[in-house]
């Protein structure tokens, strides 16, 4: 009887273990899908070049559209190293100058979303180029990789503007995915010698850090096993994996002057990733901005002013005369 009772014992724990552990895969992979169908594949029936639908949850609608800076523009397209065409607007200064921004956009946007930041920075006498980053707005690429293949790419906007101009000096500026974007680019470490400065705003620690956070925060799920199965599927099925998308230790080695802007009501990316990063950035010549009461990728309209003149008065001397 004792042995029987043991061995049902045994069979218990076994076929429950088993069936946790099919839960938790089969939960997983609903999830793994769940990221790469509805988080980073691009288009719908009615429109292929719409963002991932995921966007409309995260973001807010922006009733009142975005308004051109009434520069001079001009289109500007090149390939991405895989043949992927990327499509961008170069807005000029209206002056003689070789200061130069790539300013990035972030999750499920577009180039018409960085054409704030833009005007600013034309009024101030940059040039400003603004792409439309892979898998969004009129530039190719099926998913959105929060910031892993878009970064392959940032090289190649600038060496677009050393053909426009030879002593250009470069600046990156990014918001959320964006600021992913442009930590990711510098820290490979292959950038023309003419980037000399980041301007990261809202970023996060790592695609694998934030999705971890609102697994847990928002859906009371634990990140482990979902997010390992989670991002098996976006290797499988978008060509990357979320813990290679990690600006985290992009920071902690390249050089480059970074400064780093989060606004202290992020509720989607949390405030605390920004003094991680600033924390752990290997650069010399870093600073941290934040920015009272601003929400998510807002901070630069909570306080235009202190915003943009931090920014001056951090690039400003690697700018050149």
């Amino acid at each position: 009887m004792k042995k029987i009772m043991v061995t049902f014992i045994i069979t218990f724990l076994v076929t429950a273990v088993a069936m946790l552990g099919a839960f938790l895969t089969g939960t997983g992979y609903f999830l793994g899908n769940y990221v790469v169908e509805f988080g980073l594949e691009r288009g719908t029936a009615q429109d292929p070049k719409a963002p991932p639908r995921a966007y409309a949850l995260v973001m807010p609608p922006n009733p009142g559209g975005y308004t051109k800076p009434d520069f001079p523009a001009e289109d500007w397209r090149i390939a991405g190293e895989d043949g992927t065409p990327l499509v961008g607007t170069h807005f000029s200064p209206g002056g003689w100058s070789h200061r130069w921004v790539i300013a990035l956009h972030g999750y499920g946007c577009t180039q018409e979303n960085s054409w704030y930041i833009a005007a600013n920075y034309l009024h101030m006498g940059y040039h400003v180029v603004t792409p439309d980053l892979r898998g969004a707005g009129e530039s190719g690429g099926h998913y959105v990789t929060l910031g892993h293949d878009e970064s392959l790419d940032v090289r190649l906007w600038a060496e677009r503007i050393l053909q426009a101009d030879p002593q250009a000096k470069i600046v990156l500026h990014g918001v959320s995915m964006g600021a992913a974007t442009a930590m990711l680019a510098a820290g490979r470490g292959d950038l023309p010698e003419a980037v000399v400065a980041v301007v990261e705003d809202s970023g996060y620690t790592s695609a694998y850090d934030l999705i971890a956070y609102h697994l847990e925060h928002s859906f009371g799920l634990p990140p482990f096993p979902l997010l390992s199965i989670m991002d098996w599927r976006c290797e499988k099925s978008a060509g990357f994996r979320l813990a290679d998308t990690s600006p985290f230790d992009a920071v902690a080695k390249q050089q480059l002057p970074i400064l780093f802007i989060h606004g202290t009501a992020d509720t989607l990316v949390p405030p605390k990733m920004s003094e991680e990063l600033y924390h752990h950035a290997a650069s010399t010549t870093k600073d941290l901005l934040k920015i009272e009461g601003a929400t998510h990728a807002a901070t630069s309209q909570k306080d235009q002013k202190r915003y943009f003149e931090t920014i001056q008065r951090f690039v400003g001397p690697y700018m050149g005369k």
